[in-house]
């Protein structure tokens, strides 16, 4: 991706698809209809892990491409027992997606707004840093406890190329204690490709650029742990879709 336009953060979605399967950023509308959020995801993480840096504070987490928040609603289901049995505490999330419509939708069905909070952000664009920064001044924090990252990796890849794909795990590393990883498969690459040039006819333009191709697990373990200085927590077993999810803290 290259150009303001592409980078704009809440920009329009477009209306010429004729695949629903066929996305630039992965904003599929309607996503956990068919992939229900604690099938694929939650049921995968393990409840021993997590860890705050500051015990006595909130447990403060971050949802990067959070769609319309119906996975961002179950995690923190999900996180306030797994921390209460030993560290009982407020759990507050940001959900942030690039996507205007699908943050929308996620506000109007946020059934936690005291704890839940939706914003229109582009990970990656230098704006974005205020909003995070704010958010973290807010609950006292130097950094969020974890940041979730699923299924969201082969888009940054995909529309930033080899260098995009390290800056947004370095800058999810820089703002983060522990991070959550869901790496698309190699085969899912293709597919995206595919299913964009028979709706649009236009590939992503930085795919054949790509050198870190075949294994995106292995790169993403490589990049946290050898430019990250994160170590590796966990890797969950493969869910019915074959992805593991790939849990690193900070070393």
């Amino acid at each position: 991706m290259s150009g303001d336009e592409e980078r704009s953060p809440c920009k329009e979605r477009p209306e010429d698809k004729t695949d629903p399967g066929a996305s630039r950023h992965g904003n599929f509308m309607n996503y956990y209809q068919f992939h229900p959020a604690e099938e694929r995801r939650v049921r995968q993480l393990p409840c021993g892990v997590w860890r705050s840096a500051h015990p006595d504070r909130k447990y403060v987490g971050l949802d990067v491409g959070c769609n319309a928040g119906d996975l961002t609603f179950v995690l923190h289901d999900f996180l306030e027992t797994a921390l209460s049995a030993d560290q009982p505490k407020e759990i507050r999330l940001l959900g942030v997606d690039l996507d205007p419509i699908l943050i929308e939708r996620a506000r109007e069905r946020n059934p936690r707004p005291d704890r839940i909070i939706f914003e229109c952000l582009d990970f990656l664009a230098e704006d974005c840093n205020r909003t995070l920064d704010e958010q973290l001044r807010r609950f006292e924090k130097s950094r969020f406890d974890v940041v979730f990252c699923f299924s969201v990796t082969m888009w940054i890849h995909l529309n930033h190329g080899d260098e995009g794909l390290v800056e947004f795990l370095r800058k999810a590393c820089s703002v983060a204690d522990m991070i959550v990883i869901e790496p698309q498969l190699w085969k899912c690459y293709r597919n995206a490709s595919r299913r964009l040039r028979r709706s649009k006819g236009e590939d992503f333009p930085l795919l054949k650029t790509l050198k870190l191709t075949g294994d995106p697990a292995g790169h993403i373990d490589r990049i946290l742990t050898e430019f990250c200085n994160f170590q590796r927590v966990t890797v969950t077993e493969n869910n019915e879709w074959k992805r593991r999810l790939l849990i690193y803290a900070r070393t």
